[in-house]
Parts: C-alpha cells; sequence; structure tokens
C-alpha cells in the first residue's frame, strides 16, 4: 500500500488529464465540420498526393475531392478516433515513472509541471503523426480493394472491414512496442480499446439509440472482426504458461528417472558386495 500511495501523486493526475484530453479530442470531432478537422485532411492530401500522385481540390464544404482516384476526404476520412487511441497508447508510452520499490518517501520527487505538459504535448504529436500515416495507408488500402471486396459484401461493409484491417494491426503493433514487447496484452489492448471506443462512446452519448438497426448492425460487425483477435490474444497470453509447465514435467520426469537410476545402481552394488565379502571369510 506504501508503494501505491506513492505512485499516486505522479500516475492519476497523469491519466485523468491524458483521458480528458482523449475525450475533449472526441468530442471535438464529433462537433467539428470538415472545414475544422483541416489540420489533419489537408497534411493527408500531402502523404496522398507524394506516395500515390493523387491532387486534391477543396470544396465549398470543407471536404477534399480528388478526381484521379475518384474520392473524397470528408469528415469521416480524419483518423480522429484511430489518433485518440494512438494518443493513450502514446501516454502509456510516456507516463511518468513511479519511485523504484523500497525507495523511501523522500526520494519519490513527482515531474514538474512543464515536464508533464511537455509529454503530452509529445504524445499528442506523435498520435497526430501516427494517425495520419496509418490513415494514409488505409485509403490506398480502400481505393485498390474495396471494389474486388465489394463484390462478396455490401459495400460498408467492405469499407469498414479494410479499415479495421488497417488500423487494429497498427494499433496493436504500436502497444507492442511501447509495452515492451508483448504480444498478447498488445492485442487485448487494441481490439478491447477499440471495441470499447467505437460500442461504449455511442451508448454513453446516446447515438446508439437514435438508430438501434444500425448500431446492431455494426456491433456485430465488429464483434466477428474481433473475436479472432481476442482468441489469438488469449492463446499468446497462455503459451507461455503451457510452455512453463511442459518444461517443468519434463524437468520432474528428468529428476524422478535420475532418481530411479540412482537407485538401481545403488541396489546393483549392494547385491554384488555380498558375494565378495563372503569368499573373503
Amino acid at each position: 500500500m506504501a508503494e501505491l500511495r506513492q505512485s499516486q501523486p505522479v500516475t492519476l493526475p497523469w491519466w485523468a488529464v491524458a483521458v480528458g484530453l482523449a475525450a475533449a479530442l472526441k468530442l471535438h470531432f464529433s462537433a467539428a465540420a470538415a472545414s475544422e478537422l483541416a489540420w489533419m485532411l489537408r497534411p493527408l492530401t500531402v502523404i496522398l498526393r507524394t506516395t500515390a500522385g493523387w491532387h486534391f481540390l477543396l470544396n465549398a464544404a470543407g471536404e477534399w475531392e480528388c478526381p484521379d482516384a475518384g474520392i473524397v476526404l470528408v469528415k469521416a476520412c480524419a483518423g480522429i478516433n484511430f489518433m485518440v487511441l494512438s494518443f493513450l497508447g502514446w501516454c502509456w508510452a510516456l507516463r511518468p515513472m513511479a519511485a523504484a520499490q523500497g525507495a523511501p518517501r523522500a526520494t519519490a520527487v513527482a515531474p514538474s509541471t512543464a515536464r508533464v505538459a511537455g509529454a503530452l504535448l509529445v504524445a499528442l504529436l506523435a498520435a497526430w503523426a501516427t494517425a495520419l500515416l496509418v490513415n494514409a495507408v488505409r485509403i490506398l488500402v480502400i481505393v485498390r480493394w474495396q471494389p474486388v471486396l465489394a463484390q462478396v459484401l455490401p459495400a460498408g461493409d467492405a469499407h469498414r472491414l479494410l479499415g479495421l484491417l488497417a488500423y487494429l494491426p497498427a494499433l496493436a503493433l504500436q502497444w507492442w512496442l511501447v509495452d515492451r514487447g508483448r504480444p498478447a496484452r498488445a492485442l487485448l489492448l487494441a481490439g478491447g480499446l477499440y471495441a470499447g471506443l467505437m460500442l461504449g462512446v455511442p451508448l454513453l452519448t446516446g447515438n446508439a439509440l437514435a438508430d438501434r438497426q444500425a448500431y446492431a448492425h455494426h456491433a456485430l460487425f465488429l464483434v466477428v472482426v474481433l473475436a479472432p483477435v481476442l482468441l489469438l490474444a488469449a492463446v499468446l497470453s497462455g503459451l507461455p504458461l503451457a510452455a512453463k509447465s511442459v518444461q517443468d514435467r519434463w524437468q520432474s520426469w528428468r529428476g524422478k528417472r535420475g532418481s530411479h537410476e540412482v537407485d538401481r545402481m545403488g541396489s546393483s552394488r549392494g547385491v554384488a558386495r555380498v558375494p565378495r565379502g563372503c569368499g573373503r571369510d
């Protein structure tokens, strides 16, 4: 409990501010028009022009049209939801470290306000850059493969599935990198946070009740896609325990076999001494 009390002054305000910023970013996205998301959409057009050679034109609604690719970057294309989740991941990586175990309270110096603010700003900028790159990849994949996938799925589901196939691996990779290479937890966090944002937030805001049929379809789609991801995470989390169990059984079997060999050799030597002793008598 003493260690927990030492870490609370460092971590609790950090996460309170981090979650508050994430919520403010999500709220801004919900209320903003496309023209108010130029800080996300305009750099996205630059990346797509550099990588794919597409040229975009700004229309009166603040959306970016690309006649070359036949697409329009609307508000939903900004990738703010991914940025929110990426921001939380960077906050985890840059979180202030608590005092070492067993350290006296006097040595548990909380980071300065300027240092905390700087770390949060770095996390925001890193999430912005990460979201731009991953969103650009998502759009390239959608333009290339949505016509193919739409032959077997409705266009909306094909679009959503390709987006998930871009976002979820990117989130899992980020968590894997910032969480010291723990793949099972990275998959669980990526899938769990994505489901929480996409399913929980509409329930909290009441948007899910406005169109229950659309929300039910969206929820079912996410469950179907996320189920294999969470199953894989469960398998990966169980592999170390299974490997340790197999190793323990192997060592136990070797130990028992070794003890049986020693007993057998000792018994054999004991039987051999009797006739030699009798002969000398």
